[in-house]
């Protein structure tokens, strides 16, 4: 039996999911969200609320061409920021209200134009203000077209030397960038709660840490996970596509809470499947095992979905 031949069949014989979304509410033109009220044309989302032409956001609400935000409201253009209230073009900043047009802010108010402050309050192009004075210059900035304020302060900011990597709260043994809270993890990017991990993209925030688990990209609360792609809260399973609540699982593609289940599609709350076909535990065991050492002979055995879909 060719099973990769066997399992291509079986993926192409169904339509697959135009849009990935739980417990949505009036959230169109999305994909990959997760507990939204009027979302807008945002993807990779959760727990949001009136949030529109965003991706990678995590907690926000009425938020606007953000990414890579969380724990925020009432914020635009804000990119690799969380814990923000009403700002606008921010860059790796982190619990900060009411600044604009700022990078490296960290417990910052009221700031216009700053680079690299910390617990900073009534500051512009990183010139100390009293509240009075700041007020009354801030009321004419605010009438600046942001395209003309962009392009004056782009100079003054290239003056900076920017940090060579983000690791906020960062344990030690983490190599990468954008890695909080986190440690033992190498070639890592964008992730959160993250525990012995290598080769991981954009780490999607869920309750639960990412554990040992390697090559994973727009996935979270993954624990002993090898080359998964949107799949989330699922354990010691490999190769899995647009999976949740998997365990003990490899080859499968838009399946949801299932154990024990090798080379399926589309399945849900299913054990002991392979091809969807079901099977006892014991004829399970016997069947895996024969299907894994015939791949072993074959030279095939941890063949990636890129060359079994496009083969």
């Amino acid at each position: 039996m060719d099973f990769f031949s066997e399992l291509k069949k079986l993926v192409e014989s169904k339509p697959h999911s135009m849009l990935h979304g739980r417990a949505t509410q009036n959230s169109f033109f999305g994909d990959y969200l997760s507990q939204t009220k009027n979302v807008y044309l945002c993807f990779h989302g959760f727990d949001l609320a009136d949030c529109y032409y965003g991706d990678f956001l995590y907690k926000c609400n009425d938020c606007v061409d953000c990414t890579a935000l969380s724990g925020s409201e009432l914020c635009y253009e804000c990119v690799d920021c969380s814990d923000l209230y009403d700002c606008r073009y921010l860059q790796d900043c982190h619990n900060c209200s009411q600044c604009c047009y700022g990078i490296d802010l960290l417990n910052c108010k009221d700031c216009f134009g700053c680079f690299g402050l910390r617990n900073a309050q009534y500051y512009i192009f990183n010139k100390k203000y009293t509240e009075e004075s700041y007020r009354a210059k801030i009321a004419d900035l605010r009438k600046t077209p942001a395209e003309k304020v962009l392009a004056e302060i782009q100079p003054y900011f290239l003056q900076h030397p920017r940090l060579f990597a983000r690791q906020l709260k960062g344990e030690e043994n983490c190599y990468g960038d954008y890695i909080y809270y986190s440690k033992n993890c190498y070639m890592c990017f964008g992730i959160k709660n993250a525990q012995s991990c290598g080769y991981v993209y954009d780490a999607v925030h869920t309750q639960t840490a990412m554990v040992d688990s390697y090559d994973t990209c727009c996935s979270g609360g993954l624990e002993g996970c090898y080359s998964c792609v949107n799949t989330l809260s699922s354990n010691n399973s490999n190769f899995l596509i647009d999976c949740a609540g998997m365990s003990d699982s490899e080859y499968c593609i838009e399946c949801y809470s299932c154990r024990s289940c090798f080379g399926c599609s589309y399945l849900q709350n299913k054990e002991y499947h392979i091809l969807n076909k079901p099977f006892s535990r014991t004829d399970y065991i016997a069947t895996l095992r024969q299907i894994k050492g015939l791949l072993k002979e074959q030279g095939t055995e941890g063949m990636t979905w890129d060359r079994i879909l496009h083969s």
